[in-house]
């Protein structure tokens, strides 16, 4: 039975009409409120090292009384940012939707002290994560860039790669994310090692060859050829990619982080690199974006580098529209919430 009108804010600005919007507002007591919100790269990736606040006083977009207006109006919004203040700006809110999977820029504690469901839109992007992380790894594997640069130079020389099969990646954090990118890997021929929180007795998943506890993830580390760093940012993950760990991995390894900069000292990175004990590392995150001009990242030798844009838009969109409206539905029915998040989960 449905309990309560919802209002929901759309801060975040999509490309396009819904008809599943629409159709959202003529089945149940729902009105869409489009209020645009979306902060600098700067800003969020201060936010995300931060617990979601804004300590070093970044600049905020500025939003017209109109806006705030329509903002205080809202018992839901969904959102990539929430600006600071949460609790003035939305005193009505109670429901939280992110549209990425990740939370660490936003101040779950502020929505948490509201009172304040948070759901993430966790899985929405997994798949073509996993597809960006593979397409690097074929890039590395069968030396594509230097055939490439051959190409340009017009050079006729050979140059063979090497296989996936046989090779073994461990992965840190078995998340949506993680099992798409494990189910790539199984069928390229690979051998899946994973982390995770709670295991089996018998250690085994259907996405992975064998699991380890959080606890053991150096063993997992020091087995692996590829290391995949798939999980979600939390303090007992801050710089947990350093110089010990770098020095664990076996020579020759591939490192890649599609998750967030802060699990990496970059420093222990680049050092790891340009000392030739890491083939490669592949970084769609760093922790300052956009990344400094005078960061040693730029030229660590075999980086492969991109501006945190491994999703692809093709399907984002509409897959984030089909999660709000289920749980639209759910919150109007006095139903749990998908994905719904904390701090530590």
């Amino acid at each position: 039975m449905v309990s309560k009108n919802l209002n929901i804010g759309l801060l975040f600005p999509f490309r396009k009409d819904h008809e599943t919007l629409n159709q959202l507002c003529r089945d149940f007591p729902v009105e869409i409120i489009r209020a645009p919100y979306i902060e600098s790269n700067e800003l969020r990736s201060s936010r995300g090292l931060n617990s979601g606040r804004n300590p070093h006083r970044y600049e905020e977009p500025n939003v017209e009384q109109f806006t705030l207006d329509q903002w205080r109006q809202c018992n839901a919004i969904i959102s990539m940012d929430l600006p600071s203040n949460p609790k003035v700006l939305f005193p009505n809110l109670q429901w939280f939707q992110g549209v990425s999977a990740g939370y660490d820029h936003i101040d779950t504690d502020a929505l948490t002290a509201m009172g304040v469901v948070q759901t993430s839109a966790r899985g929405i992007a997994s798949p073509s994560i996993a597809e960006f992380v593979f397409a690097r790894l074929l890039q590395i594997w069968k030396g594509l860039r230097v055939l490439d640069q051959q190409q340009d130079e017009k050079t006729w020389r050979v140059r063979f790669g090497t296989e996936a099969n046989g090779k073994t990646m461990g992965i840190v954090g078995f998340g949506s994310i993680g099992k798409e990118i494990a189910t790539r890997a199984r069928a390229f021929g690979m051998t899946v090692l994973a982390t995770r929180k709670s295991i089996t007795k018998e250690r085994t998943d259907v996405d992975a060859d064998f699991l380890f506890p959080a606890d053991e993830v150096d063993k997992m580390i020091a087995m692996s050829d590829v290391v995949v760093m798939a999980a979600p940012a939390t303090e007992e993950t801050r710089d947990m990619f350093n110089e010990k760990r770098f020095a664990l991995m076996k020579p020759g390894t591939i490192f890649c982080n599609i998750a967030r900069g802060m699990h990496v000292v970059e420093d222990d990175l680049v050092e790891a690199l340009n000392s030739g004990h890491l083939a490669a590392a592949i970084l769609d995150v760093a922790r300052t974006e956009p990344l400094p001009d005078e960061s040693p990242i730029w030229s660590a030798r075999n980086m492969y580098l991109s501006p945190h844009c491994s999703v692809s838009f093709d399907s984002y969109e509409e897959n984030a529209v089909s999660l709000l409206v289920e749980n639209a539905k759910r919150f109007l029915q006095g139903k749990a919430l998908t994905n719904v998040v904390n701090r530590d989960s």
